[in-house]
């Protein structure tokens, strides 16, 4: 579960467009949104666990002027506040979808995500087909995948658990005990996902000295099993895997990434 979390410490890259910064209410708090561009293809980010909006900016300043951007913290990330509460999946769906209707009113969005912020991204297409122009998928964290790990190296996972949570602030430990507790009991959902172009982007690279099971060969065998079944549930698009590229591809090949939006909302436009 260690993907979940990579890139939550990292530093973030200066972006080379000036971003309208707001605040926007939902609930009884409010989440700060990062507004980019002027194009009329909208793409609103969604970012890996622990991890503020500022990290799509690498990516965010290789689109082109087509595009606008809309990047965001989730709750009790970044300024976005959250009452210091454990969010549930449903609730960042909420939050998700607020910021959609903030954005992009009764228009529909590109949508990129990384890591847990590609399972946000996935979950959210199911239940509103409707908003949704295209899909960017970065080395996204599944439902099932827990479940999947488990399987083969259930005595491993609980051990990476505890390393992971002894290394946690407080607040983020809480948020990912929530998080593997709604991932155990998760079931293979029932509703199709909508009929859009898919670019999913997955890791391949083994690494040297594992530091979670996801980092070894084993573990990387399931990950592209699960991308593999994701993939196949979508008619349009393209599944690119990085050999030369860790967990968080938007940081290592940002160019990767903007050119699979590009690619993307390309196949949007022109329809089946």
């Amino acid at each position: 579960m260690i993907r979940l979390i990579c890139g939550a410490l990292l530093l973030i890259t200066a972006s080379t467009l000036s971003a309208d910064e707001q605040m926007i209410p939902a609930n009884e708090y409010s989440l700060q949104v990062s507004r980019q561009g002027q194009g009329e293809r909208i793409v609103v980010f969604e970012a890996g666990f622990g991890t503020p909006g500022q990290v799509w900016q690498g990516v965010i300043g290789q689109l082109g002027a087509g595009f606008t951007a809309i990047s965001y913290s989730r709750a009790g990330i970044g300024k976005s506040g959250g009452q210091g509460k454990v969010k549930t999946i449903a609730e960042h769906l909420q939050d998700l979808h607020l910021v959609i209707d903030s954005q992009a009113a009764n228009q529909p969005v590109l949508l990129v995500g990384h890591s847990y912020g590609g399972l946000l991204v996935t979950e959210y297409a199911r239940q509103h087909p409707e908003r949704v122009q295209a899909i960017v998928l970065v080395d996204p964290a599944t439902m099932t995948q827990r479940l999947a790990f488990k399987a083969t190296a259930a005595e491993r996972i609980a051990a990476d658990d505890q390393k992971l949570l002894s290394m946690l602030p407080p607040a983020m430990a809480a948020d990912y005990r929530a998080l593997t507790t709604q991932l155990d009991a998760a079931a293979p959902s029932t509703v199709a996902l909508p009929d859009v172009p898919l670019m999913l982007l997955t890791s391949t690279r083994v690494e040297s000295e594992p530091f979670v099971f996801e980092e070894t060969r084993e573990g990387k065998a399931i990950w592209k099993q699960q991308h593999t079944h994701l993939f196949a549930q979508f008619n349009r698009g393209q599944h690119q895997f990085f050999a030369d590229a860790g967990h968080n591809i938007h940081r290592e090949q940002p160019a990767a990434v903007a050119e699979a939006i590009e690619t993307a909302a390309n196949w949007a436009r022109a329809k089946p």
